[in-house]
């Protein structure tokens, strides 16, 4: 069952709520929308048909009370300011819109509305994935020319008891037409690496050009030099059978359609033959291995989007960098042996590594490198290296307070 994209805009001026035609005039001013038909729909509000880019959407806005549950999460860093002019916002302008299509472009697509509509906002409140988004991180990513991470569309909510015993389960894949991804009988030690599974597991979803159904087998993570997990989703009652220790995700709490309903679980295959014969395991098997660094799959798409993002905030790179107090880490694409590339040449001949800047000349850096390469002989901890611009894939800025990253540029 496909829910909606349901947004709230918090906005920083509250009298503009009340006022649909400034919302019109506003757009009007976006030369990539067009406002095609506006009606007004009882239960749903001002219904709205227009193209951004030349696609098509329906959405409907209408004043809301705002009201923050305690169980949505902070999506971004917000200051104790910013919360206390949050909290004195009691009217919002919701949004909502049904995904069709690349659900990545959909949700970029909605972002951009609300920054159309509402340019100066505090935050945005996004339900299906009980996220609240940082009003200055949707006007950068809505003026920006790279889609946001797929991690926007979802968040992975992990539910507790007095043991430590954890039930790590999504929301927001629904709205994208999918279904949400469980692990059940997680526990603090493992959570963190039962969150990279479902994390990676929800990527491949989101990216598939072809549905990834349940019982489809899905490479997630190398764990060893020939060991990989290889993962599926099950139906959550047929799951629980292979956790007769759980206490949490049992029938129980299961009351609600939320939680019964389009919700699997995430359990391995241990072999080909396994797949065959539809033999699942619970992920923790693996959870000695999962210990030990493992490489968890990361598309071609996902590393340029990674990198064009990393390259058109370079400026705060830089900017970053100025403070002495900061450390800076940039990650250079670099160029693997041979020996490493498949047989056709349609593999990645590049292995992605950080270095620690210690200059910036122009378009130019000069940086240390961090760790040992796996696939680039001749290279070792501790070289020293100089790298245009253009082969950076990645950056970070570790400051006194907090760690940055390019999706997080609004804070420098």
């Amino acid at each position: 069952m496909q829910e909606d994209s349901y947004m709230i805009i918090i906005p920083k001026d509250p009298g503009l709520i009340n006022d649909p035609k400034a919302f019109f005039v506003n757009m009007k001013e976006k030369e990539n929308i067009v406002v095609e038909r506006a009606g007004f729909d009882e239960k749903r509000g001002v219904e709205i048909d227009l193209k951004i880019d030349e696609r098509p959407y329906r959405i409907w806005v209408a004043p809301t009370d705002i009201e923050i549950p305690g169980f949505v999460r902070m999506g971004h860093q917000f200051s104790e300011e910013e919360i206390k002019q949050i909290d004195a916002v009691k009217r919002g302008l919701s949004m909502n819109m049904i995904y069709e299509g690349d659900c990545r472009q959909c949700y970029y697509d909605q972002l951009r509305l609300i920054d159309a509509m509402i340019p100066e906002k505090l935050a945005v409140l996004d339900c299906p994935s009980e996220k609240l988004l940082s009003g200055r991180w949707v006007e950068l990513t809505a003026r920006s020319s790279v889609l946001p991470a797929p991690k926007y569309l979802f968040t992975v909510q992990a539910i507790s008891t007095e043991s430590e015993e954890l039930w790590l389960h999504t929301h927001g894949l629904k709205r994208c037409g999918m279904y949400e991804l469980e692990i059940l009988y997680s526990n603090n030690e493992s959570s963190n690496d039962h969150y990279h599974i479902i994390e990676t597991l929800a990527y491949r979803m989101i990216e598939a050009k072809e549905p990834i159904k349940p019982g489809d087998a899905t490479f997630v993570a190398q764990l060893a030099q020939d060991m990989y997990l290889v993962v599926t989703a099950v139906p959550w009652k047929e799951a629980l059978e292979h956790y007769p220790q759980a206490t949490l995700g049992v029938a129980e709490d299961r009351e609600d359609e939320v939680h019964a309903e389009d919700t699997y679980v995430v359990m391995a295959y241990r072999s080909p033959q396994d797949e065959e014969k539809r033999n699942y395991s619970p992920v923790q098997i693996y959870d000695e291995h999962l210990k030990r660094n493992p490489m968890f799959y990361i598309s071609t798409s996902e590393t340029e989007r990674m990198s064009s993002l990393a390259r058109e905030r370079m400026e705060y790179m830089v900017k970053g960098f100025e403070n002495k107090d900061n450390v800076v880490l940039a990650k250079i694409g670099l160029t693997t042996d041979e020996n490493y590339w498949d047989e056709d040449n349609s593999g990645s001949k590049r292995e992605h590594i950080w270095f620690e800047v210690k200059e910036i000349q122009g378009d130019k850096i000069t940086a240390v490198l961090t760790q040992e390469p796996y696939y680039v002989s001749g290279m070792k901890e501790g070289d020293v290296g100089t790298y245009s611009f253009d082969d950076v894939t990645d950056w970070l800025v570790f400051t006194k307070e907090c760690r940055i990253s390019p999706d997080d540029a609004y804070l420098l």
